[in-house]
């Protein structure tokens, strides 16, 4: 490859320095490449060696010239070429290695055993002039060929100017060496000329590996989608993956264009946030998702075009990389028979199962909620106590069921009468109590008159299709008498036993001056109570009884030890 005349003119040898300083940095970029590494540092050696190698050839030419000994320059300087031939077959190795896993490097070792062994045959053993000068051009040219065989190697990459490029050089520097063999002159500067082109070559190796890199990353990337395509296509669950920027749908398996109704066809016209019923429901999923990067389990209520009543789902979501973007990854679950058997228990526990309307337990918890809130407001409230006049002689009369039937219509009616604000409940067996906020007594008095109108003139027929009709008495409390729901519904119902007392089917209130009466009664209950108790349950004034009350106690005899 070296041309001994670079060594004859300054100018010649800084210029193929130069270039060797070229070769060598871009040689250094592009080995920065894993797969480069190895073939270019062996390049590298390679043109260091024969640069040497060329070096010596000099030295043999001016010892010959000047009729000194040359055995021993000849022979170091052709096992320079021969380690630089090692070295350019080894990279010839690398290359088609990283093109072909099973290709194999012992044919190099062959060659450079074979190369040893001649170089030591005819230059120690039987010294051969014409042989040795063959050798310095059989070297160079045997690796330049094993060289383009492995740049060759790489043509199959789909970037691969920088191995054509060498290829050419290459290719232009195996015909340079031929020519040797008939002495015809070669110019000295095209080693340098040579180095800078590989050089370039280096760079551009360098570039098509990461052009390759960047497109084998695309590939496995479309595999990876592929692969998650297949699978979100066969999982059982609805998914839907989002773009996170536009909240656009971009994929949706088969379960889950069912479950929403969406358009396989016009999938990206699409919103995720379109099919949420509850604005605050997708903002709290946001929030825990931008706080944890994944949510799990997270009940969301869904509305479609394709049903008019919104559906719970459980979702489970987290944050993925999709086609170089951010992406929303949301698995779904259908749990709307679990939130209908959730509200079933639910009812189950606040209502009556006869009359569905809501039970004691819950009218005193939700009352006690709303009494605190119409104090705040400063707004008055009442309680409305009903009883079903001669309710038992209906039972007697007619029986349970149609008794039954008596307490489900004025359940009803109570209902459909009143508010939807209102609290309707039954308190126990036929008492109803109802609670109306900002509604005072003299208001109050009037809804009850008017639901007790409503009521008689309900007809209820028994097994033998009797007309049974009845009436209600109607006890009324207010704020204006206490903020405790227990003490509302107990003056109720001292206002609803006054109307009994009153001939049934009527209205009465409760009044502030009941109030004292009923106070009044309470501590008189008190005191009867204590006169009638014995003495022994007497805290304040019985004396502390002792059980040797009456007894002697000269009579008690002492023990001795």
């Amino acid at each position: 490859m070296g041309n001994f005349e670079i060594f004859s003119q300054t100018g010649g040898l800084m210029f193929t320095l130069f270039a060797l300083g070229c070769l060598l940095i871009a040689g250094i970029i592009a080995a920065k490449d894993d797969r480069l590494f190895s073939p270019i540092s062996f390049l590298l050696s390679a043109f260091a060696f024969d640069f040497f190698g060329t070096g010596v050839e000099k030295l043999a030419v001016s010892a010959f010239e000047q009729g000194s000994p040359v055995e021993t320059y000849v022979m170091f300087e052709l096992l320079l070429f021969l380690v630089s031939m090692i070295c350019m077959s080894s990279a010839a190795s690398r290359f088609i290695a990283s093109a072909d896993r099973s290709a194999s490097s012992l044919p190099v070792w062959i060659l450079g055993g074979l190369g040893g062994v001649a170089v030591i045959l005819f230059t120690v053993i039987i010294p051969a002039g014409d042989l040795v000068n063959r050798m310095r051009l059989i070297f160079p040219l045997v690796s330049f060929l094993y060289l383009t065989v492995g740049l060759a190697a790489r043509f199959s990459d789909n970037h691969s100017d920088g191995y054509v490029l060498a290829f050419g050089i290459t290719i232009l520097l195996a015909i340079m060496t031929v020519l040797k063999f008939f002495n015809i002159y070669t110019p000295w500067y095209i080693t340098p000329m040579s180095y800078i082109l590989y050089a370039l070559s280096f760079l551009l190796m360098r570039n098509n590996a990461t052009e390759n890199k960047l497109e084998k990353a695309e590939q496995d990337l479309i595999k990876y989608n592929r692969r998650i395509e297949d699978i979100i296509k066969s999982s059982p669950f609805p998914i839907i993956i989002s773009r996170l920027g536009d909240d656009k749908i971009i994929l949706a398996n088969t379960n889950a264009i069912k479950l929403f109704g969406i358009n396989p066809k016009a999938i990206d016209h699409y919103h995720l946030k379109d099919f949420f019923a509850d604005s605050d429901n997708r903002r709290l999923l946001l929030e825990r998702l931008e706080e944890q990067k994944e949510v799990q389990d997270f009940e969301v209520l869904i509305k479609t075009p394709v049903s008019d009543t919104p559906f719970w789902l459980l979702t489970s979501a987290n944050i993925i990389d999709y086609n170089y973007e951010l992406a929303l990854y949301s698995a779904f679950q259908d749990i709307t028979s679990r939130k209908n058997r959730e509200a079933l228990l639910q009812n189950q526990a606040t209502r009556d199962p006869l009359t569905s309307l809501y039970n004691r337990r819950y009218f005193e918890e939700e009352v006690n909620r709303q009494i605190l809130k119409a104090k705040a407001a400063g707004l008055p409230y009442s309680v409305l106590m009903l009883d079903a006049d001669f309710f038992k002689k209906v039972n007697d009369t007619y029986g349970h069921k149609t008794g039954d039937k008596v307490l489900i219509e004025l359940a009803a009616k109570a209902e459909r009468a009143l508010r939807d604000k209102d609290i309707v409940a039954r308190y126990g067996g036929e008492e109803f109590v109802v609670f109306l906020p900002e509604i005072n007594s003299a208001q109050a008095y009037k809804v009850a008159d008017r639901l007790r109108q409503s009521i008689s003139t309900i007809v209820v027929y028994s097994d033998n299709n009797q007309e049974v009709r009845f009436t209600v008495s109607i006890g009324v409390s207010s704020s204006e008498i206490s903020d405790n729901v227990d003490t509302l519904v107990k003056t109720a119902d001292e206002a609803l036993y006054k109307a009994k007392q009153g001939g049934r089917n009527r209205v009465e209130v409760f009044t502030k001056n009941d109030m004292k009466k009923f106070i009044n009664q309470g501590e008189q209950m008190v005191k009867d109570e204590k006169k009638n108790q014995h003495p022994v349950y007497d805290k304040e004034n019985a004396a502390e009884i002792s059980l040797l009350d009456g007894v002697d106690t000269k009579d008690i005899s002492v023990g001795k030890e």
